[in-house]
């Protein structure tokens, strides 16, 4: 098979749109992304520096992202998102596009961290066998492992009262620049959580078009943001499978108002406002060794894990 290998453009949307959820339906691994989706990543992306179209016979066989962090700090550990269409695998091409990715992340970092060490690292669904086997045969290693949870928003939700001297407001973008600094705080002693620049925070929140403020919520104490849970919708799930989700992408406290339960709260908050909006279902993701026992949190919140996934790393010599 004779392969073109080429970096991505926007003209490529569609194309990578249709491969992607062409895969979807084989691995099942409930990710489901739009053209619109698309569009938004590639609008953060270093397309031609940090991406890949692998083509034969003018389709589209396979694509690559390369995601960098604006903020690294001890280790820059850069994401590899790689996907080959069912129809051309078993072919080799996942085995050559890896490591391309790995060695345009490579230049990528040294032009704009030089001095750090330098980690690659993909996520990989933990039942996705083939995946788990190509990227270990690559050489990388497991060094985390997340869990999918996701909660029927029925009327059996339990309502957590809100503990006293705290309240509970809709996100506001008066409060963005300290709701950025508030999670940048809660989420300093996470595993490879780095600090988000107002940039790369605007584009995950404020200017993205799945950040839905008036399903997110922060908790206030002594009139000051100490706790939130910012939340995304993606239409293309409700489109594909007839179930409207709120996607809770971020949920955190301020260390000093940790076990007072503020989060719960926030959480029930959250699900009982989620639900009165035609919320059907919820979900999140939560590192499997999260210190501050978050897991603990989702599930007393009625959560259930889903799905596991593997947040596989390597590191790359400088």
């Amino acid at each position: 098979m004779e392969l073109v290998w080429r970096p991505l453009t926007t003209a490529d949307i569609p194309e990578v749109a249709a491969l992607y959820n062409a895969a979807e339906a084989v691995d099942d691994t409930g990710e489901l992304l739009s053209e619109e989706d698309f569009a938004e990543s590639f609008g953060k992306a270093d397309l031609p520096g940090g991406s890949l179209a692998v083509l034969t016979g003018g389709r589209l066989a396979a694509y690559g992202l390369v995601a960098l962090r604006d903020n690294p700090v001890d280790t820059h550990r850069v994401r590899l998102d790689g996907v080959v269409h069912p129809e051309f695998r078993r072919e080799g091409i996942g085995l050559q596009l890896l490591p391309r990715l790995a060695t345009l992340a490579h230049d990528l970092h040294v032009a704009r961290h030089p001095d750090l060490p330098l980690a690659v690292c993909t996520m990989v669904e933990s039942r996705a066998e083939g995946h788990v086997a190509l990227v270990e045969k690559l050489g990388f290693g497991a060094d985390r492992y997340f869990y999918e949870l996701e909660v029927a928003l029925g009327e059996s939700l339990a309502q957590v009262p809100i503990p006293s001297g705290y309240e509970i407001v809709p996100f506001s973008a008066a409060r963005d620049e300290e709701v950025r600094q508030v999670c940048n705080a809660a989420f300093a002693q996470h595993w490879g959580s780095v600090d988000r620049s107002p940039e790369e925070w605007a584009a995950s929140f404020t200017d993205s078009k799945r950040f839905v403020p008036e399903s997110s919520f922060l908790a206030l104490f002594q009139g000051a943001v100490v706790g939130f849970v910012l939340a995304r919708h993606y239409p293309v799930v409700e489109e594909m499978t007839g179930v409207r989700e709120l996607w809770i992408g971020d949920v955190g406290t301020l260390e000093e108002h940790r076990g007072r339960g503020v989060a719960t709260a926030l959480l029930s908050w959250t699900l009982a406002q989620s639900r009165t909006q035609g919320y059907q279902r919820a979900g999140l993701s939560v590192d499997s060794a999260n210190s501050t026992r978050a897991l603990g949190v989702y599930e007393r919140a009625g959560f259930e894990v889903a799905r596991t996934w593997i947040d596989y790393g390597l590191p790359v010599a400088l």
